[in-house]
Order: C-alpha cells, then structure tokens, then sequence
C-alpha cells in the first residue's frame, strides 16, 4: 500500500510539474488578454562574429567588396522547431538558389544538410547550415569613431505573422535576435569606444519599427551617409531595461540577450559618452552640405 501510494505522489508530482511548463507563458503575461505568451524555447540563434562561409551560402553578393573590419551577424534555427519547419526552409532555399540571377558556382550550388535533426545543437548550429537572417557592422566612411548597421537581411516571409513571435512574426524576430546580437558584440569588443550616436543606419519600414523598440532615434537632419536612424544611449538603456523585465522579449534567449546589453551599458560613463565627439559628428561640414548636389546637374 505505501508503495502504490508512493508511486501515486510520484506521478501526481510529475502531472503537476508539466502543466506549470504548459503553463508558464500564460503566468509570466502581463496582461493575458492581450500579450502572447512567454516562450521557453528560442526559435533562432545568432553567431556574431559570424564565418564569411555563412554569409556567402545567404548571399554571395553580400561578401563582395567587403570591408576588412565588418563584422557579420548571422541567424539560424535553433534545433527547437520541428523537423518540417527544417524541411521547409531548406525546400524554400532551393528554390530561391533556383531563380536567383546569379549564377555563379558559389549561388549555383546548394549545400545539403549533412547533420541529422536529433543531432542538431541548441546553442550553435552546424556552419555549413544556411542562416534566415544577417546583418552587418561596417565602419562609417563619413564619420570618424562611427560604424554603420547595414545589410540587414532576412528570408522568411514578414506576411506570415505570429504573435507568439517577437515583433509580431519570424521574420522580424530574426532581425530582433540579429540586431541584438550586433549590439552585445559591438558593447563587448569596443568597452573604450563611445557608444551614443556611434551606431547609425538606414532603416526600412519593418526594420525601423524594430530599431526604434531598441533605443535607435529617428535622425533629425539629413547627412552625409543619409542615415534615417541613430542609436541613443539613454534610450538604449530604457529600452533594454523595459524588455527585460516585460514580456515583450518573447524567448528565453532574447531577455538574456536584453540583460547582458543592460550590463554593459551601465557600465559606460554616461557624461564621457554624451560629450564625446561622436555627438558632434554631425555638425562637422553638414551645415552646408547638400544631399541634391547630384541631381542638379541634371536639372
């Protein structure tokens, strides 16, 4: 009898343990009417600094002309989707190494998955594996001190939505989890270079709203390099502070992600930073320059 009971208990127990997991994303919602729930798996995982093999099975073109002191984010699958999600992205690679113009060898060839789904690791997939998504960190050739955030790039559908998804669908968390890491990489591997204003890009519709949820502001003025966004310390640190303790980082990877990014940006000194000459990049020559010059001659 104590032993049927204890085995009783046991599997009670065990019942008990698996609907808190089913459970947990519901509990961990601020406002379960409204927010999806929190995941406890992570969809996609970066690689920054990623191989230039990487980039090249995404894009050959992309690796072309290339600046010696890029640094490449690269997104995969992580091993927590299942087996047909695998199978239908490598399908939809296929078809678009297919009907690319470009024919060279590199475009020409497709490299099959080689690694069994069972033998997939969830923290860094194989790098023969093709990414979902990169981007790109280059130095600015306009601002001494800057770097720009470009190439922001992403092969999943943005039509296909899912609230359970941050940003709203796969596509943009992969450029969520791109742009995360390029950030952690920059704070890590440049702690002496200032940061406020450091970090400029051009911004498209999707990715702008996605930026601008991290702490970039919308520049004010046009400039030389045409950069519609620029990153902002304080609001950086705001933004990341907000994710890490709300549901708006959907996966387990993504708070921490949000929580290294906080660190390190608490440790910058924050009137160095704004004084910084990165602040009066700007203002160097771009009072009297003109972004229609070109067009003129035309005119």
């Amino acid at each position: 009898m104590d032993l049927l009971l204890g085995r009783c208990s046991g599997m009670l127990l065990y019942a008990i343990i698996l609907f808190e997991i089913a459970t947990r994303g519901h509990c961990l919602s601020m406002d379960s009417g409204n927010e999806a729930p929190f995941s406890l798996f992570d969809r996609f995982q970066p690689r920054c600094p990623a191989d230039i093999g990487s980039v090249k099975r995404f894009d050959p073109s992309l690796a072309e002309n290339d600046h010696p002191d890029s640094t490449w984010v690269a997104v995969f699958r992580s091993s927590n989707n299942k087996p047909s999600v695998f199978v239908k992205d490598e399908f939809l690679n296929a078809m678009r190494t297919a009907t690319s113009p470009d024919n060279s060898p590199e475009r020409s060839q497709i490299v099959s998955n080689e690694v069994g789904i069972e033998n997939r690791s969830s923290s860094i997939l194989d790098s023969m594996e093709t990414p979902v998504a990169v981007a790109r960190l280059t130095p600015s050739s306009d601002y001494d001190q800057c770097w720009v955030l470009d190439n922001m790039r992403c092969v999943l559908k943005k039509e296909k939505t899912n609230e359970a998804c941050d940003g709203g669908s796969e596509h943009t968390e992969a450029l969520c989890v791109a742009i995360d890491a390029m950030l952690l990489h920059y704070l890590t591997e440049n702690k002496e270079a200032p940061f406020d204003g450091a970090i400029r890009t051009k911004a498209t519709l999707v990715s702008g709203a996605l930026l601008e949820n991290r702490g970039f502001q919308a520049v004010q003025s046009l400039s030389k390099d045409m950069a519609s966004h620029k990153c902002s310390l304080d609001a950086c640190m705001e933004s990341y502070a907000n994710r890490v303790v709300s549901t708006s980082a959907k996966a387990v990877g993504s708070r921490d992600r949000a929580m290294a990014i906080c660190s390190l940006l608490g440790k910058i000194d924050r009137e160095t930073d704004l004084k910084s000459s990165v602040r009066s990049c700007e203002d160097e020559g771009d009072e009297d320059y003109d972004p229609w010059a070109g067009v003129k001659q035309f005119l």
